[in-house]
């Protein structure tokens, strides 16, 4: 079972809110936000758990409340997502959830209410909770989590606390994943992949590893203008989904590693050769492309053009430098 001390360096309010919910003093809203993958659902639930519990040292864990937060059972814990085959969360659910809210605790507790991608509620199912948060249910506390908090209406925020979560670091990160069972070695890899979001690094598999791999592999061996087309042909069709995310992830370490940082790992030897051979400038004008590149794609020029220019950049930087 996870506890708040797996946490601790997610956020300095973690400890904050284990004291403020087993002592019943929370407050009856906050909002979870920062990137995917740095705990903030878990913190949520841990929270849930830690609000219902009936053991001593909260949350047990072992008692029933605690057993059946976890379960997803537990008839005051209430999940707000989309309908089934929708996106957005609509006013009519948001309705229906408030609903609930307003009968009395099954159990005799407090009601929770979790919004895991509160960016999904449209502007009027936003405005039909704004009413209930501004004048808020007694013992009904709602955890609105994103990782897009722009996207919620600043009157919305307003009545949230905010707790801000943010990614560990690489060293940080590798020695969680040691604890949650992976090898040394696969633990900082994945960790340098997810940039320190565990949640992200654990769902990377194999096939992603096998996709970087091969990615760098085939990008950082372009020298010359020539070389692009066949990788260009390469990564048509379904490859070119992820193409960009995983170069533009992969170009972020061999930046770090330009500007002085510690040395790349995980990649094609190739990638290493680029971050060796070509300069910190090198790097920047290769991000820059990509950044149109991006640009290329949303105006709807065609995946190759855009990746294309992308490798040619590559080739040029190489022509600059002796390899």
């Amino acid at each position: 079972m996870m506890t708040f001390s797996d946490f601790r360096g997610q956020s300095a309010h973690i400890g904050q809110l284990q004291t403020d919910f087993a002592r019943g003093h929370y407050v009856h809203a906050y909002l979870f936000t920062g990137p995917k993958g740095t705990g903030k659902r878990s913190v949520a639930q841990l929270c849930a758990q830690t609000a219902l519990c009936r053991g001593e040292d909260k949350p047990c864990g072992m008692c029933g409340p605690c057993r059946r937060v976890l379960s997803g059972t537990h008839p005051d814990v209430h999940t707000v997502v989309p309908e089934k085959g929708k996106k957005i969360i609509g006013v009519g659910v948001m309705r229906e959830m408030l609903e609930e809210v307003a009968v009395k605790s099954f159990e005799d507790g407090a009601k929770v209410i979790l919004i895991p991608e509160a960016d999904r509620m449209n502007a009027a199912s936003q405005n039909c909770l704004l009413k209930t948060l501004e004048e808020p249910p007694e013992a009904t506390v709602f955890f609105l989590i994103t990782d897009q908090p722009a996207a919620l209406l600043p009157t919305v925020v307003s009545r949230c606390r905010i707790v801000r979560f943010h990614p560990l670091s690489i060293d940080e990160a590798a020695a969680r994943l040691v604890q949650l069972g992976e090898s040394p070695n696969m633990a900082r890899t994945k960790a340098m992949m997810a940039e320190g979001c565990v949640g992200q690094a654990l769902e990377i598999d194999e096939n992603q590893l096998s996709v970087r791999q091969e990615l760098t592999r085939d990008v950082f061996s372009v020298h010359r203008a020539g070389d692009v087309l066949a990788v260009v042909n390469a990564y048509k069709g379904e490859r070119e989904k992820k193409a960009l995310d995983v170069l533009e992830g992969a170009l972020r370490d061999i930046l770090g590693q330009q500007a002085g940082g510690v040395s790349i790992e995980g990649y094609a030897p190739q990638a290493q050769a680029y971050a060796q051979t070509v300069p910190l400038t090198g790097g920047l004008a290769l991000m820059q492309q990509i950044t149109k590149a991006r640009k290329m794609i949303a105006s709807n020029v065609a995946f190759a053009s855009a990746f294309e220019s992308v490798l040619l950049t590559v080739s040029e930087e190489y022509a600059k430098w002796p390899w």
